[in-house]
């Protein structure tokens, strides 16, 4: 029970934090060949790891100029061996208040680099990662279709199955390689 209710505070202060932001006009067809910096938000569980490392593998084969930057949990980003070319900031449940809203700390990390494309690799709603994404002033933001996510993302994968997120990674990587 209060747990939704810290959960819709924490969407209101969202809408009320980036009310005055705006999307600019971007073509989705070519905004992700032209891409040169990617920051790409962990999942908040992981359920598939086989599946995500290779969404992690995929993305920084993608962007092998390095400028590939992953922002995750700490207990989950251990897990994951990374690519030497992939940076990394990692957080811990204390650098996230009690609306689910990021520290300014962990807002100051991400806002050191800018960024052409960031995803969200969380399936179902997490308003951390929604919210990181969204702070990061990337033109593309990537996210997969689900409830409060037209605030956060301005391109959006819909999956048949949202529970198997084998399949929905499988899907994530066949919209990306059409552009």
């Amino acid at each position: 029970m209060f747990d939704d209710l810290r959960l819709n505070v924490g969407i209101s202060y969202s809408r009320f934090h980036f009310r005055k932001m705006k999307d600019p006009v971007v073509r989705f067809t070519e905004a992700v060949n032209r891409a040169d910096q990617a920051l790409v938000i962990f999942p908040e569980t992981v359920t598939d790891s086989e599946s995500l490392s290779g969404v992690i593998k995929y993305l920084a084969r993608r962007f092998t100029s390095g400028n590939l930057l992953v922002v995750g949990r700490d207990d989950l980003l251990g897990g994951l061996r990374m690519h030497e070319k992939i940076s990394t900031v990692t957080f811990t449940p204390r650098d996230i208040n009690a609306w689910y809203v990021p520290s300014g700390d962990l807002l100051r990390k991400l806002k050191r680099s800018t960024f052409d494309v960031a995803f969200d690799l969380n399936v179902n709603f997490a308003l951390p990662s929604a919210f990181l994404c969204r702070a990061s002033n990337a033109p593309l933001r990537v996210g997969f279709a689900k409830t409060h996510a037209d605030q956060f993302y301005n391109f959006q994968i819909q999956t048949r199955a949202r529970s198997n997120s084998s399949f929905a990674y499988k899907t994530f990587l066949n919209c990306l390689e059409m552009f």
